[in-house]
C-alpha cells in the first residue's frame, strides 16, 4: 500500500476522545479521563512574503566594510586588493616574500596618513628583477644620473619612501 492510499484511509478512532476510560485501579472519585484527542483538522499551507527568522537579513545600509578602516585598524576591501597587487609587484622585482609584505603593510599606512612619497618599487620605471640589477629608466627626470650607465639604484633607495620627480604608477 502507497502513501497516498493510506493517507485516503485515516480513519478517526472516536469522535469523542475525552471519554472516561476504564482505570486500572479503583479511583477516588469518578470521571477520570484516559487521554485527550486534538481536534481533525485540514492543514493549509500558508503563502507569505515575510522571511524566515533564521534567514540572513540583507539590507541597503550593509557594507562588508562597515567594522574597517577607518572605523578600526583593519583594512577594507579596497585596502587588501592594493595590499596583494603590491605584494605581487614586489615579489616580481625580486623581494622575499617576507620583505615584500612587509613593504606592502608600510604602504597602507602611508595610504591612510596621505603621505605623497613613494617606493621606486611602485615607479614604472624602475627596470630589474633583483637586488643589485635596479636601475632607473627616467633617471633624468628623477635626477638620479647624470649619464644613463650611472642610473643604477642601492637596494636601500628602492624602498626607501621618498618623492621623486620622475615617478609614474
Amino acid at each position: 500500500m502507497n502513501w497516498l492510499a493510506r493517507l485516503k484511509n485515516v480513519h478517526i478512532a472516536e469522535a469523542d476522545a475525552t471519554k472516561a476510560m476504564k482505570p486500572l485501579h479503583k479511583p477516588a472519585a469518578t470521571g477520570f479521563v484516559g487521554s485527550v484527542a486534538p481536534d481533525w483538522v485540514a492543514v493549509e499551507k500558508i503563502e507569505s512574503s515575510a522571511a524566515a527568522m533564521n534567514d540572513p537579513v540583507v539590507t541597503a545600509t550593509d557594507d562588508p566594510d562597515r567594522w574597517c578602516y577607518p572605523h578600526s585598524t583593519a583594512m577594507n576591501t579596497a585596502e587588501i586588493e592594493n595590499f596583494m597587487a603590491r605584494l605581487s609587484r614586489f615579489s616580481t622585482k625580486g623581494m622575499t616574500i617576507f620583505d615584500a609584505e612587509a613593504l606592502a603593510d608600510k604602504l597602507v599606512t602611508r595610504d591612510r596618513e596621505q603621505d605623497d612619497r613613494r617606493f621606486c618599487l611602485e615607479c614604472r620605471y624602475l627596470a630589474g628583477h633583483r637586488p643589485g640589477s635596479w636601475r632607473c629608466s627616467n633617471w633624468q627626470a628623477a635626477g638620479i644620473a647624470i649619464r644613463s650607465r650611472d642610473a643604477q639604484l642601492p637596494a636601500y633607495l628602492v624602498v626607501q619612501l621618498q618623492r621623486c620627480h620622475g615617478f609614474t604608477t
